[in-house]
């Protein structure tokens, strides 16, 4: 158990895995430097100055609602119950013949129609609440049958058959208005039109073709890249790690790479100035994995400080990091890298797209449980030193429209409500 809790704290070390360590901050307190804000707040006041010349002639609506009673049927007829639906049954006859049923009056329902994660189109409607509750949906699949449009008076259901699983259930809508989308009022249309003036709309932060990689993936460097690292970590004199370390042995590896790394940037600049091999052995390191998303922290630190800031951006912007834990900051650190590098190369479409993930914590993880969502910061300080209209960047990407510009970054409602 000691070997195993020693070697757990080794690869907290070396590969910053599951441990909560929020992203680190300037002397400033904020992400970014000062140097940094400042070149930013060039690009902000011109955009400003744009945005307040704008044609304010977009008409932005509203996702398809309606208001619609909510209807589950857990006991009782329920088969009779379904032809009744079927038939349209008014409500009041509804409720009037089936007194046990569960219903909810007068609910808000939005309707959504999309691709999910195994490329099938789905049809939803959802309740939506104003409070701490749940809501309810009722989702219909490629192939199943339902009606895309309810008009006033009519019902939206679904019908669960018995299995050794569950019991025979019926959950409805009954729509006491038309669905359809209206047209958002000027003042938030303003808003959504701020985001997208802001947020480039045309730009990814990720290529299309980028790797997935953190520490639940497996990582093997190229030929070239393991000789430039291989040969920094042995003119550097990197305390080698065995898998036949006793927990004596392992104890005394984990200690020299403390005092290892400190030194490690300080000694890698003496050798970059002292042995030429140094930049030839990155530069063709760099060629190799350039454009593959093969490349880690370290190379990226390395072609960033002795070779070129841009190259180091595109190497990270071909790399997703997955978090492999909940306490794992890994693609917070790989986001504000991304939105760093993205700062002091006056990228500003690449920096807002990747400090608004950091704010709306958009990021993919293996696990993420809520008792490690409340630690991580907001960042909103970092905007507002900017100059940027914060709350009505906050509410433009909050509003949810049913006609956005393509590629729309649409906000986090839980995270922006802190």
């Amino acid at each position: 158990m000691k070997r195993e809790a020693l070697w757990v704290l080794l690869l907290m070390a070396i590969s910053g895995g599951c441990q909560n360590k929020e992203s680190g901050q300037s002397s400033n307190g904020l992400l970014y430097s000062d140097g940094t804000l400042k070149q930013l707040k060039f690009i902000v006041d011109s955009i400003n100055s744009q945005f307040k010349g704008c044609q304010f002639n977009k008409s932005y609506l509203s996702k398809w609602q309606a208001k619609a009673h909510y209807v589950e049927i857990l006991t009782g007829p329920i088969k009779q119950a379904k032809k009744d639906i079927e038939a349209n049954m008014t409500w009041d006859e509804f409720i009037s013949k089936y007194k046990s049923v569960t219903i909810e009056k007068d609910l808000l329902v939005i309707k959504e129609e999309y691709t999910n994660y195994d490329d099938k189109k789905v049809l939803k409607f959802s309740s939506i609440t104003f409070d701490s509750a749940y809501g309810h949906e009722l989702s219909f699949y490629d192939g199943q049958q339902a009606i895309a449009h309810p008009n006033q008076n009519t019902w939206v259901f679904v019908y669960s058959a018995k299995t050794e699983y569950s019991d025979e259930s019926i959950k409805a809508f009954y729509f006491t208005q038309i669905i359809k989308p209206k047209k958002l009022p000027k003042m938030c249309a303003k808003y959504v039109q701020y985001a997208d003036c802001l947020v480039d709309t045309t730009t990814q932060i990720f290529y299309n073709e980028a790797k997935r990689g953190g520490v639940r993936y497996e990582f093997t460097p190229t030929v070239k890249l393991k000789r430039f690292l291989d040969f920094v970590d042995q003119q550097t004199k990197k305390p080698i790690y065995k898998d036949s370390f006793t927990e004596k042995e392992l104890g005394v590896f984990f200690a020299k790479m403390k005092r290892w790394e400190p030194l490690r940037i300080q000694k890698t600049d003496s050798l970059q100035q002292k042995n030429p091999r140094f930049t030839t052995y990155l530069k063709e390191a760099l060629k190799e994995v350039k454009g593959t998303g093969n490349s880690n922290d370290v190379f990226e630190e390395y072609v960033e400080r002795y070779y070129s800031k841009s190259e180091a951006l595109d190497l990270k912007r071909h790399r997703i990091v997955v978090g492999g834990c909940s306490m794992d900051d890994s693609p917070i650190i790989h986001a504000r890298e991304i939105a760093r590098l993205s700062a002091e190369t006056t990228n500003w479409e690449v920096f807002l797209r990747a400090h608004l993930n950091i704010m709306n914590d958009r990021f993919d993880r293996v696990t993420d449980g809520s008792y490690a969502q409340k630690d991580r910061k907001t960042y909103i300080k970092e905007l507002e030193e900017l100059d940027i209209q914060v709350i009505d960047l906050l509410l433009g990407i909050s509003l949810r429209t049913e006609n956005p510009c393509s590629n729309h970054y649409f906000g986090s409602i839980s995270r922006l409500g802190r």
